[in-house]
């Protein structure tokens, strides 16, 4: 296991990596969430990352604002709204839109999370006859 030798690094799934590397790590990490494919045309591979609310808008690079996008689909986006922009696309699909809403809500995170905490709950909530 590596030990971090200045600030310059960082940890990212307990490995020690540079900054360089942990924001690579970061963006491979959100594109293959999406199977490497655009999250809004679902046709081409992703090679981008767009801001759903775009940076010059108030916008952060955080997780839940960063999706995966081809070059033409984020070059056509811009700086509008992703949801008034993608309504208007010819290869709309509801349920990609509902699964862009669940990334911006983080509902899947939150799913494993209960679902971790219901394994716990039911393997702690066994009752064992006590010993006399």
């Amino acid at each position: 296991m590596a030990y971090a030798e200045d600030w310059g690094e960082l940890v990212f799934n307990l490995n020690c990596l540079s900054k360089r590397t942990a924001k690579k790590q970061f963006r491979e990490d959100i594109r293959y969430s999406w199977g490497g494919m655009c999250a809004y045309c679902r046709n081409q591979r992703a090679t981008t990352l767009d801001h759903l609310k775009p940076r010059s808008r108030g916008g952060s690079s955080l997780r839940s604002n960063l999706i995966p996008a081809c070059t033409d689909c984020n070059h056509s986006k811009g700086s509008e709204s992703w949801l008034c922009w993608y309504q208007q696309q010819e290869f709309y699909s509801e349920v990609a839109k509902e699964l862009i809403e669940e990334w911006i809500a983080n509902k899947r995170y939150e799913t494993e999370k209960l679902n971790e905490r219901h394994i716990n709950t039911i393997d702690r909530t066994k009752v064992c006859p006590a010993a006399c």
